[in-house]
This record gives structure tokens, C-alpha cells and sequence, in this order.
């Protein structure tokens, strides 16, 4: 992925069951590093008060959390986005793209070690691999991938100041 990211995300045009089958445990696990690598990006001074196993168990269940959320909430966001603009397929497909784009993010670790702002690096190349990554699939151009990927932002936010809006009109909002 990190060599030759044109010629994986090409396979991903193929998207029967079989071959995203196969790939799924690739998925998982390029999610969950997504998750905590946004853990560490996230974690603060949280970690200031832990010793290494609870920084470890901490780093897991919270990179597990991220996980699941990154991949399904900013999954359904683009994979909502992405038929608007002319994309075709399924939104599985479009939530592997997300997922593959997350690669670079497996030096996150490494690079919160060395100087947590670091971060931004392998941050920068995984939104660089989503654009590549929707131009290959979907054969879009740079400036209509980018457009998916901000649209979809946009979306997810809205749909965020909503659901607060609601809260806060129930009389439950954040306080």
C-alpha cells in the first residue's frame, strides 16, 4: 500500500463478496490503526499520569473506540457523498478506501514518540492516499476527490451541530 498505493486501490474496483471478504482482515486492522493513531493525536495529558501497561491498555480501548467510529461515521459520510458526485458502487467499497487510505498511519506511534506534532505527517499522507484512492476507484479527478472529501466533512459537521442543536433545544445540552 505504501509502495504502489495506485495499484491496491485499483483492486478495490473489484468488490464482490469474495474479494472484499478477503480483504477485510486488512480493513480491520488498518481501522484500528487509524483509531489510535486519532487516540494519540487526541490523547493530551491523559497519558502524562499512566505507567507503559496502562498507556497500552488505555492506547487499545481507546484506539478500538476511534475505530469503530472513524470507520463507520466518516465511512457512511463519504459513502454518502461519494454517489452525489457520480461515484458508483457500494458504500463497503467506499468505506475500504477510507480504511486503506489509513496505511501511512501505522507510524503514527513512532511518530508520537518522537515529537507528538509529528502526527500531522502520516495525517497529511493517509488524506493524500483517500484523494488518490477515490480518483483510481472511482476515476474522478484530484479537485472531484478533494471535493468528496470536503464535502463529506461538511456533511458529518452538519449533521454534528444538528444532533447538538436537538440536545440543546431538549434542554440537554452541553454544559
Amino acid at each position: 500500500m505504501l509502495h504502489r498505493p495506485g495499484e491496491v486501490f485499483a483492486s478495490l474496483r473489484d468488490d464482490s463478496d469474495e474479494a472484499a471478504g478477503d480483504r477485510q482482515d486488512v480493513v480491520v486492522a488498518l481501522a484500528f490503526v487509524g483509531g489510535v493513531a486519532a487516540a494519540l493525536a487526541t490523547a493530551g495529558s491523559t497519558l502524562d499520569d499512566l505507567d507503559a501497561l496502562e498507556i497500552l491498555v488505555w492506547l487499545f480501548a481507546a484506539g478500538f473506540a476511534y475505530a469503530f467510529v472513524g470507520y463507520w461515521v466518516l465511512g457512511w459520510g463519504l459513502s454518502f457523498v461519494v454517489p452525489r458526485l457520480g461515484g458508483g458502487g457500494t458504500r463497503r467499497r467506499t468505506r475500504h478506501v477510507l480504511a486503506f487510505a489509513l496505511a501511512p498511519l501505522v507510524f503514527a506511534l513512532a511518530a508520537w514518540g518522537v515529537f507528538p506534532p509529528l502526527l500531522v505527517l502520516p495525517a497529511a499522507w493517509s488524506l493524500g492516499l483517500l484523494m488518490l484512492g477515490l480518483r483510481v476507484v472511482y476515476g474522478w479527478s484530484y479537485p472531484r476527490a478533494a471535493a468528496g472529501v470536503v464535502l463529506a466533512v461538511l456533511w458529518l459537521a452538519a449533521l454534528t451541530v444538528g444532533l447538538w442543536s436537538l440536545l440543546a433545544l431538549l434542554g440537554r445540552g452541553f454544559e
